[in-house]
């Protein structure tokens, strides 16, 4: 239990008829949830305000938290602030004693390559024998205990919460996915970051940012709105000097697999489908590290977190050792079968056009001068950017002897149309293209076609195990598809 005094400072404070010295038993912003001892913080959301329940609350017994700006009920139990938004995750942060401030927290942003990098540093720090934490797309972890996931980054009281439990199951250090809507939505504040990674930035989620110079602020939020010690970052993307350059780091670690002014610098690398192997300069000296990844892409994450591993001043040679056993996060060019009778078939969560082309480059290095197709099966979600379904097709088109379109999460909007959408960047010329709604349908369409030599890509949705189709979640799993289809 803490007081008000404790939770509000006094320059964040615009106005109070509250007396401070109250005894405060929980935080919520969930209205519901609120009952005497209460203290609720109305925030205006995308989909509902809570300052439209002020007076429910406040009927319950609750106090609350609102912006400057609420009028009604001003003699109920009030505190005004500027912004409810900003303060949430601090008020939570400090009702549980500020949990991140007593364990390493890592944040990775970007566009693509977040989710595989966290699982990357929760992998190398299981085999040196810490004691971990993971946030993000796939799961959210505590110590060995595996919670659900709904949110990439999950909302600032319930995210505190959980640097509570950590704290409590005594976690050494938290990787933890850090979203650009998080950041706009300030859920993050109130945690105290040791080190932020900047992965890449391509387009995405501009349903939501509408600009990619929206998005790119939001992302920037990390390295500017919070007091962070060491920042990593991927200098071959285009946006990194930027990065550097508003961060106020005291350390700057840089990654790179074309330039060799970086701290960590590919100076070989062989891509085989059996892993990735590669000779690397760190500020400890070149070191030959060995993978169980694929692709380009994916040496780019494992640099990544070394360099995180190089911030915390971990040892680095414990790292890339571990690395020969990381297989990073699940639904990232997971096979589906093995086995050679099979294709080589792999499920990958890209959904972006970026993270396609990176997936389908990787395949093409491994293909070789085999003679197989590679045959892509893909979709774009619903009630999301529309304008990245052309640029996917492209990419799709462009990389494959066969490709074929098909439905993601069609949510709320015509599978149809989605389909639409994509064909307008169906380069024909380079594949032989099928459009097929049914997205079991499309995949056992691909293995159909597919001999052993060929690769198979089945795209955007790698760890889902459902689809989402008009407001309803229903059980799909691109994996137990292809298992249906071999009878296995």
């Amino acid at each position: 239990m803490k007081t008000l005094k404790e939770l509000l400072y006094p320059s964040e404070i615009v106005e109070t008829r509250v007396n401070l010295e109250s005894n405060i038993s929980e935080v919520v912003q969930d209205s519901r949830l609120a009952k005497s001892g209460s203290l609720f913080i109305a925030v205006k959301g995308t989909q509902s305000d809570g300052h439209q329940f002020v007076s429910s609350v406040l009927g319950r017994g609750a106090l609350a938290v609102v912006e400057k700006n609420y009028n009604e009920c001003i003699e109920g139990q009030l505190i005004k602030v500027v912004s409810t938004r900003d303060l949430v995750g601090k008020i939570a942060s400090r009702f549980w004693g500020g949990p991140t401030e007593k364990f390493n927290l890592v944040g990775v942003t970007g566009t693509n390559g977040k989710t595989t990098t966290a699982f990357l540093l929760d992998q190398i720090w299981t085999e040196m024998g810490l004691v971990t934490g993971l946030i993000g797309t796939v799961k959210n972890k505590i110590a060995q205990e595996t919670l659900d996931s709904n949110l990439t980054t999950p909302g600032p009281i319930e995210l505190q919460a959980l640097f509570h439990r950590m704290l409590q199951r005594r976690v050494e250090v938290c990787a933890m996915e850090v979203s650009s809507i998080a950041l706009d939505q300030a859920r993050t504040q109130g945690a105290d970051f040791k080190v932020a990674v900047f992965t890449n930035f391509t387009q995405d989620h501009l349903d939501y940012h509408q600009t990619m110079d929206h998005y790119f602020e939001a992302k920037l939020k990390l390295f500017r709105d919070y007091s962070i010690a060491c920042v990593v970052v991927n200098i071959d993307d285009s946006q990194a000097q930027k990065v550097l350059k508003t961060s106020q780091a005291s350390n700057k670690i840089t990654f790179s697999l074309s330039q060799d002014k970086a701290d960590f610098y590919v100076l070989e690398s062989n891509f085989k489908k059996s892993g990735t192997t590669a000779k690397i300069k760190t500020p400890h000296g070149v070191m030959d590290l060995a993978s169980p990844l694929i692709g380009a892409h994916n040496l780019m994450n494992i640099l990544g977190a070394l360099g995180v591993v190089e911030g915390l001043n971990q040892d680095l040679s414990l790292a890339v050792t571990a690395l020969q056993k990381a297989n990073g996060a699940p639904g990232r060019l997971s096979r589906a079968v093995s086995g050679d009778y099979y294709p080589n078939i792999f499920v990958d969560y890209a959904h972006s056009d970026d993270a396609l082309e990176n997936v389908l480059s990787a395949l093409c290095k491994l293909r070789g001068d085999s003679g197989g197709k590679i045959i892509t099966v893909f979709g774009c979600g619903g009630d999301r950017d529309k304008t990245k379904r052309p640029k996917m097709a492209k990419v799709a088109s462009s990389y494959s002897e066969i490709t074929i379109s098909t439905s993601d999460n069609p949510r709320t909007e015509d599978p149809e149309a989605i389909l639409n959408d994509m064909e307008s960047g169906i380069d024909r010329q380079k594949t032989v293209y099928h459009r097929e709604v049914n997205r079991r349908e499309a995949i056992y369409l691909a293995l159909k076609l597919a001999r052993p030599e060929d690769i198979v890509l089945i795209a955007g949705k790698g760890h889902e195990n459902y689809q989402i189709i008009g407001t309803q979640k229903q059980y799909f799993d691109d994996l137990q598809v292809v298992r249906d289809y071999y009878s296995l």
